[in-house]
Parts: structure tokens; sequence; C-alpha cells
């Protein structure tokens, strides 16, 4: 790859770290005595430095660097079995053991201090940050903040990782807390470094309020704060024994930048069954608690967790922490795309668009999607069975009452809304689907046919004419034939609610004239969408409708996509919508399901 401002300027390190940055990157190796010249001279996009040299004398060389550049600061970290450190003076650290990772850090670092350099050099920082999207990713000093930098904070949108630790705690009925990077998180008092924590159970509240302090904390906050940093130095999931007796489940976050993680901290969670008997005695007498205190609210709190409950907690914890990866990577990624096209370098920008096959696959709306339909599966299993059986009790006590009471007319209200939850439970389900794609070879008029077959009597409920029309030239396509149904299903109905007063919808069949598509076009004369609205069309939960999820067309983008199609929409207010369904042709779509099935395995 080409860089535009491409030196790196290193101190000496060992023979074989010198011949390996050598190989991969335009690196010049100066020793300290040379240093202070070489950073004048030469006006370096990257200073490399070893921790110890960085470190003396009160961070003394990347005060240097700061005051007579604007060079990024990266610092191999010899001892590897340390929590990562933040600081002002610190854009990354190298692992020197894990040699081809820390090229492509330097490769980001790169990117960023040429970006930066497009930004100042037409003296941009007059123009007004706000309202951007790479505001949060900002400062008006130093530039787009390399991904190292990115903090708890500003990684995702207001209150994004207080409600995933409000919903793990009520759903799990112990403690949650998202551990940010830093040097000492437990002792810090910081916005950006603080733990966000919540405690759901009176047994976890009284087992923190023990006087018995490690640190100046105490042992639950030092608890979630060892296994937080073992996760994010081992970089995978890690259990630990919490001091009440539970087990912490600690589960790393991750920012993604150019095929390279970033840590931003984890999710700690406690999970298993309240102790009790002769172990809550021991706990009692270790962190000073009244024993009897202790058994009063463990009594209450007590319940008991089956072995696949576990791991469903788990599922459901590493699930939230896959979702806040992809959030995180997605909105920095964008922010240094729109960043870039800020600073009006339009060398950069081709450079950045020739080398937009490196963005990790969280840019991908499609991913973002996929990542909370699996949160929502570590819940479906656990509502969806208490809530068959609460439907069939109601179903009896229904059956009991005679038609014009006026009891039944509130339990068929109660069927009606479990009817809705199940609804919108079997619409995750859809989201959440990553196996299962079957797809054969197939015309598709049959298919459109069965649909409307279904639909026809509700249209002529609501006064609405169908209209058909199948080019019989249309060429076969590779489709899972029940998903393609669901996706021409949930565009219908969404026709029928933007005509309320009756109209015309058409369905229409058809070659695109490039040949390279089949396309499956369902056109209403309804209300239209908003100009403003199109952006958002596709996203999850998002909806104009009083009584809607906002899943039918998330699933139907997520469907269309997996069949490596894409969905076009074309509206006007108050004349209607037309939305056009692209498949490719029978040999593109087995290439494009067979590059699915790898991206899965992949995951």
């Amino acid at each position: 790859m080409t860089f535009l401002r491409q030196e790196i300027l290193a101190v000496s390190t060992d023979e074989a770290w010198r011949e390996l940055l050598s190989s991969k990157l335009p690196v010049f190796f100066v020793n300290r005595e040379g240093f202070q010249e070489a950073l004048s001279a030469r006006d370096p996009a990257v200073v490399v430095l070893g921790k110890k040299q960085a470190q003396e004398e009160d961070w003394a060389l990347c005060r240097t660097v700061r005051r007579e550049s604007r060079a990024l600061i990266a610092v191999i970290q010899e001892e590897v079995l340390a929590p990562p450190v933040k600081t002002e003076w610190v854009d990354d650290l190298l692992d020197p053991a894990s040699g081809e990772e820390s090229v492509l850090r330097l490769e980001n670092l790169l990117r960023i201090a040429e970006a930066n350099a497009c930004y100042f050099e037409r003296q941009n920082k007059d123009d007004q940050a706000s309202g951007q999207v790479w505001e949060r990713f900002f400062t008006p000093d130093d530039g787009l903040l390399p991904p190292f930098r990115v903090t708890g904070v500003n990684a995702f949108d207001s209150g994004t990782v207080e409600n995933f630790v409000r919903l793990l705690t009520n759903l799990l009925g112990t403690t949650a807390s998202f551990i940010p990077v830093s040097s000492l998180p437990y002792l810090t008092e910081k916005s950006q470094t603080a733990p966000i924590e919540s405690v759901g159970s009176l047994y976890c509240q009284t087992v923190a309020g023990s006087p018995v302090r490690i640190g100046g904390v105490s042992p639950c906050r030092y608890s979630r704060w060892l296994a937080g940093m073992r996760a994010v130095v081992e970089r995978r999931p890690v259990t630990l024994s919490c001091p009440g007796g539970l087990t912490l489940y600690a589960c790393p976050v991750n920012l993604e930048f150019f095929r390279v993680s970033y840590p931003l901290g984890a999710l700690v969670v406690g999970v298993g069954d309240v102790p009790f008997d002769r172990e809550l005695i021991r706990i009692g007498q270790r962190l000073r608690i009244s024993i009897p205190l202790l058994r009063e609210r463990a009594g209450i709190t007590r319940a008991q967790m089956q072995k696949t409950e576990r791991l469903a907690a788990r599922q459901l914890i590493d699930s939230a922490a896959d979702y806040l990866l992809r959030e995180a990577s997605y909105g920095y990624n964008v922010a240094y795309q729109e960043f870039i096209r800020a600073a009006a370098c339009r060398q950069l920008e081709r450079v950045y668009e020739a080398n937009n096959r490196g963005l990790p696959a969280a840019l991908e709306k499609a991913e973002k999607l996929a990542a909370m339909g699996k949160l929502a599966a570590g819940l479906i299993h656990e509502i969806r069975n208490p809530l068959t059986s609460v439907r069939g009790f109601i179903q009896l006590l229904t059956e009991k009452k005679t038609p014009d009471d006026r009891e039944r007319e509130y339990l068929d209200v109660v069927l009606s809304e479990i009817d809705r939850v199940n609804e919108i439970i079997r619409n995750f389900l859809y989201l959440t689907r990553v196996g299962g794609f079957r797809p054969v070879v197939t015309k598709l008029d049959p298919v459109v046919k069965d649909i409307l077959l279904v639909v026809e009597s509700q249209a002529v409920l609501k006064e609405i004419r169908l209209n058909t029309d199948f080019d019989p030239r249309t060429p076969e396509v590779s489709v899972d034939t029940e998903q393609i149904k669901q996706v021409l299903l949930n565009l219908i109905q969404n026709a029928f609610q933007a005509m309320p007063y009756g109209g015309e919808l058409t369905v229409r069949l058809y070659p695109d004239p490039s040949e390279e598509w089949v396309v499956l076009e369902v056109a209403d004369t309804g209300v239209g969408i908003p100009a403003e609205h199109f952006s958002r069309l596709g996203e999850a939960f998002f909806t104009t409708k009083e009584d809607g999820t906002g899943l039918g067309l998330a699933i139907s983008y997520r469907l269309v996509e997996d069949h490596g199609g894409k969905i076009e929409v074309q509206s006007e207010e108050g004349k209607g919508t037309r939305f056009l369904v692209k498949l490719p042709v029978a040999a593109k779509a087995e290439n494009a399901g067979a590059g699915r099935i790898s991206r899965e395995n992949v995951e």
C-alpha cells in the first residue's frame, strides 16, 4: 500500500524487530542521541519508542514529539501480559512478539496521520466539527483520534453501554459492569475510564457494601476489574471467582479498524447460583458482613440456574459484547471515511477507495443487524417457552367464560397481545438465522403467485386492486423460496398499510436490462416515504407506525443481502412507493451463496 506521508522514525530496537519493520514499512532508525535532530529534519508521520524510553523523565521524549511535530507515537510494550495503558502520550501499543499485527497497527497510524495532515494543511481548524459524523472522534488540536485512543465514552452513542449493562443486570438478576481500558479504572472517577456498573440483586448489593477494601475499593469492584483486564489482555472471554460466590464472566469489547482489534474494555457479569450454608458463612466472615443479614439477602435472591441456563447467559453476554464491538467499529470507520472527505484530500480519498476492501465487516449494515439478531437469540428461548405456557392457561380460562362475560373480553385482549409478542419473537428469529439457507434454482413466477393468493382476500377487504405483470423472458434465480416469500409478504403488508383508504398494488417480475439481475417490483399508490427517512430504511426498530416494530424491512434487507441481492426504493410523498428487489441470475446467485457461507464460517 502507498501512503502520502510515509516515513516512520524509530529509536533503535532489537535486530529482529528492525528487520521486520524495514521489510514491510518505510522506517528510518536512529539512536537515542540522534533522535532530536532526526525528528526536526525528517518530519515523520509516526514515531516508534520503547516503553521504557517513552516513560523516562515523565514522558520527556513524547512531550518533545508532541511539541515539535504532529507525528503519532507508537510505544513498544515489552511486558506483553500487561493491561494496555491509555494516556495522552500513546497513540498505540505494539507487541514485538506479534510482528504482522504490529505492522498493520503502524499502517493504521499512517492512515490517521495522512488524514490529519490533509486536514490541518488546508487550515480546516476553523471549520466547525459540530454536527459532523466524526465529531465524537475528533479534537481541534489532534484531529481524528487514532483507534487506540478511542475510549468507552466516545466509542458509543450516549447511553448505549449503560442500557446494555442495565439489560444484562435485569435479565440475569445479578451484577453487570463495563470496565473501560485504562491503567487503573477501578480507582479513577474520570468519566472516560470509570466503570459503568449496575447491581441487580439484594445479595449483590450487600456483598458490594462490604467494609473490606482492596486498593481503596471493594473486593467486588476489584474482582470485576481483574476479570475485565484479563479478558482484554488475553483477548478472549475468561471466568473468575466472585467474592460473593458467583462466577464472573468477562468478555472483551474491541474496536475493529482495517483488520486490527483495539481494546475498549470488557463486559463483566456475575452468573451462577447464590451460595448458601457453609460457603455463605465463609463469605460473611471474609468480607466482614453480618451473616444473618447475608443469609436473609441470599434467601430472597437465591434462584437455581441450570447448566443450560448458564450457557445461555454466557451466550447472551457474548452477543452483547459482539454488538458493542460492531457498533463502535461501524461508527469509527464511517467517521474515518467522512473525515478524509471533509479534509478534501483527493489523493487520500482515492487511496481509501482503492483499499476499501480492508474495512472490517462491522462497516456493513447487514453485519450490524446480524449482531442485533444474535443478541435477540439469547433471549428468545427463555421468553418463548413460558409465554407458550401462559397462553395455554389463559386459553383454558377463556373457554370457561360465557361469550357475553365481560372478563372474557379482557382475556381475549390478553391473548391477542400474547400473539403479538409471539409475532415479534418470530420476526427476531428471522434476524437471527445464520444457517438453514437452502437455495434452489427456480422461476420466481410460482413463488410470487403463492403469496398473492394468500393476500388476495385481504386486498379485497381493504379495497385494494391487485395488478400483476410477469415477463416470460425472466431467467431463473437461485433462492431459498421460503425466505423470498417472507420478503415479498413483508413488502406487500407495508404497501397495504400505506393505503388505508384503498388503492392499487402492482407486482411485476422482469429481467434487468443489464441481464445480471431479476427484478421483483412491488409498487403502491399510498402515502409515500418522506425523503428524510430514506437513509434509515432497513434499520431494525425504525418505524413510523404506532404499532410497528421496525423489523419487517430489516428482515427483508437481511434476507435479500444473504442472496447476494439488493433492494432499491423509489418514493414520492402522496403518490406512492416502489420497492425493487434485485436478485442475481442463477449463476451469480450461487456464487453469492457460497460467499455467504464462507463468511459465516469465519465468524
